[in-house]
């Protein structure tokens, strides 16, 4: 028996052949009676065709510009290497140009471009530039390199303006923020409107593919990014909004019909332009940051975080309501006279934390001979003033933390009362 309806499309084992009403099966293109191919058959040819010529035309464009941001994110790296010798410490990621949101507030409006093209050490480079050589080209054989090249730009910003607002919504510490990864996330939303949007215009492999394998290497990297505490993922959660709301308002290039235009050209031209721009203000700021500063803020910490360290000790020895035994007060002196030396040898980035060592110094040194000396009746008074002292002393350093300290690339960290 025979369902009396047609249709080409419906897989089934035989069908009736449009010219002699015979039947013949259904997964052969041609009749077996008279010969004649289906119009199913016929579809099903076009279709196939027109996804070859497609797919041909696809990975036949080319993508500069995707091995452009490679080479331009390996150089500002090894351009670091260089000139901080080897060293990712946030100064030298603050000389360059990494974000953070005092100085954005402060009008250092070029930190919403040059982070995106700054990696905090090799394996934060190499895991960006994979991700980069692996999506990139996908997203610029769509949209051709100078629409590439703008996406790409307008979702690091975006994913930088993400990150700041993270920063302001949860709280968190004002820490040196880099990397192009809120630019990549952006790729990744391209791809993953991208299919929807043009769901009636590609073939349906090609839009199957978009989704089936972007869409899980999104949630996964999302997830990541929520587990690991160092990850910025308000940053990828930035770029991969941007990147989707790019894809519904710039139309792509359809496969075969690129070619080179003068708006091409022209938005090439100012991508670059902004890019050499935003880094010379970087340099012009912060100049006076690299290489050696580095250094100079890496013994300015090892020798306040030491002297904090020796310091807390002391006094919660030295004013306990019980004497404290000769081992732990002797290795608290040593402690003190350790910590002084160190102080005394630190070198410090300006004029004011210049004096806020030299006020610890003194301290250290008072506290130092405080303990060392047989107990008295105004002892304890003494100890209590020097401890004011300190506390003053280190209110002070606080204040110069936040106030200067993200030149630097320094956050107060509250437990342990040391500066990082």
């Amino acid at each position: 028996m025979y369902r009396k309806d047609n249709d080409p499309t419906e897989s089934r084992p035989f069908r009736l052949c449009e010219r002699c009403g015979r039947p013949t099966p259904g997964g052969l293109p041609q009749c077996v009676n008279c010969g004649a191919i289906s119009p199913h058959a016929v579809v099903a040819d076009e279709r196939a065709r027109a996804e070859r010529r497609f797919a041909q035309a696809f990975f036949a464009r080319a993508t500069p510009v995707t091995y452009a941001l490679l080479a331009i994110n390996i150089g500002v790296f090894a351009l670091m290497a260089i000139v901080s010798r080897g060293s990712s410490e946030p100064a030298s990621l603050i000389a360059f140009g990494a974000k953070t949101n005092e100085l954005l507030r402060s009008g250092e409006w070029f930190r919403l471009v040059t982070p995106i093209f700054i990696h905090a050490g090799l394996l934060h480079l190499l895991s960006n530039s994979y991700a980069l050589w692996a999506v990139g080209p996908q997203v610029e054989k769509l949209y051709g390199s100078a629409r590439f090249l703008l996406i790409y730009m307008l979702s690091g910003v975006g994913g930088v303006a993400g990150s700041f607002l993270g920063q302001v919504i949860w709280r968190r510490p004002d820490v040196p923020s880099v990397g192009a990864s809120g630019a990549i996330f952006g790729l990744f939303g391209v791809l993953a409107v991208f299919g929807y949007r043009y769901r009636h215009e590609l073939p349906p492999a090609f839009r199957r593919a978009l989704g089936a394998g972007v869409l899980p290497v999104i949630v996964v990297n999302l997830f990541i990014g929520f587990s690991v505490p160092f990850i910025d993922n308000a940053a990828h959660i930035g770029g991969l909004i941007t990147g989707a709301v790019l894809t519904l308002v710039t139309p792509y290039i359809a496969p075969g019909a690129e070619r080179v235009s003068r708006l091409g050209v022209l938005i090439i031209a100012l991508c670059v332009v902004v890019m050499a721009y935003c880094f010379a203000q970087a340099y012009r700021a912060n100049s006076g940051y690299l290489g050696w500063r580095g250094a100079v803020i890496e013994s300015y910490l090892d020798g306040i975080n030491s002297t904090q360290t020796a310091l807390n000790r002391a006094f919660e020895l030295g004013l306990a309501s019980s004497p404290p035994s000769l081992k732990d007060k002797q290795a608290a002196i040593d402690s003190l006279a350790d910590a002084a030396e160190k102080l005394r040898k630190t070198r410090t980035p300006d004029p004011q934390s210049d004096q806020i060592r030299l006020d610890l110094l003194r301290v250290v040194r008072k506290q130092q001979s405080l303990m060392s000396a047989p107990a008295s009746g105004g002892k304890m008074n003494e100890m209590l003033a020097n401890y004011d002292d300190y506390k003053k002393a280190r209110s002070r350093l606080e204040e110069w933390v936040r106030v200067e300290g993200s030149k630097h690339g320094l956050i107060l960290e509250r437990e342990g009362n040391q500066s990082k």
